[in-house]
């Protein structure tokens, strides 16, 4: 899209929180019709509005929410229907869009992270099919690097989560162990943030299948067991719940 058409485009996401009902009406009149008339270029366009730290955090939340709608469904025929479509696109332009959206993680000042939720419908897409496969790696590298923000280790913590609940059971069962490293890296008592270990937390509850093969090792499941009560006593009652709410999934 040339620059005129992204700057309207920006305003028409913009308007899409108007407590105007006409220019509410009109913002989703122009995104169905955009949608319509070009959906791989006009995903793309969301992407460059999300990845842009310029942009303001309403258009960026808004052109995230646009394309996790064009990649997801609550319905299982739709949803079927949305994979099978993203598969067509060309090669390029699904790069491209997972370039953006990647790349938007941990940029975002709002929680929670759209670039998360977009990162993690892609991925549940692809990664049945062998594609996308640095993405894990890459999610766990933003979380345990030294350098990595709070905000980049809560983001990639947060994709990590949503991937772990809506993937296909046995597609991550190779990388289980890497999912776990991150987690638990977010769950320690050392890290700092509240809102990290929330993350984790929640990430650790989603990823229950992966985790039991690691409770057949003792060295791990002591490990993991330590950080889980460790979270317990967390001084943020939401990690609280989720942990022990683990807890009782892991030992009924």
């Amino acid at each position: 899209m040339n620059p005129q058409v992204t700057l309207h485009l920006i305003r028409v996401l913009e308007k899409t929180v108007s407590p105007d009902k006409n220019e509410l009406l009109s913002a989703k009149n122009f995104l169905e019709q955009a949608a319509e008339e070009n959906l791989p270029e006009f995903l793309k366009a969301l992407s460059d509005i999300l990845v842009s730290i310029s942009n303001s955090p309403v258009a960026r939340m808004a052109a995230g929410l646009q394309l996790k709608n064009h990649l997801t469904s609550k319905d299982e025929t739709v949803n079927l229907q949305y994979q099978q479509r993203w598969h067509q696109f060309p090669e390029d332009t699904r790069e491209y869009i997972k370039k953006n959206i990647l790349a938007a993680l941990g940029t975002e000042n709002t929680r929670p992270s759209s670039a998360a939720q977009c990162v993690a419908y892609v991925a549940v897409t692809e990664l049945p099919s062998k594609g996308w496969p640095v993405l894990i790696q890459t999610l766990v590298n933003k979380v345990v690097a030294d350098n990595s923000s709070e905000i980049n280790r809560e983001a990639a913590l947060e994709a990590i989560g949503y991937i772990c609940q809506d993937i296909r059971y046995g597609v991550l069962d190779h990388q289980s162990n890497q999912i776990l490293t991150a987690i638990i890296h977010g769950m320690r008592k050392q890290e700092p943030s509240n809102h990290v270990r929330l993350a984790a937390t929640t990430a650790l509850h989603n990823s229950l299948e992966f985790t039991k093969a690691n409770f057949e090792k003792d060295l791990e499941r002591n490990f993991i067991m330590e950080v889980v009560c460790e979270a317990t006593q967390s001084q943020d009652t939401r990690s609280n719940i989720w942990s022990l709410t683990w807890l009782k999934l892991c030992f009924p």
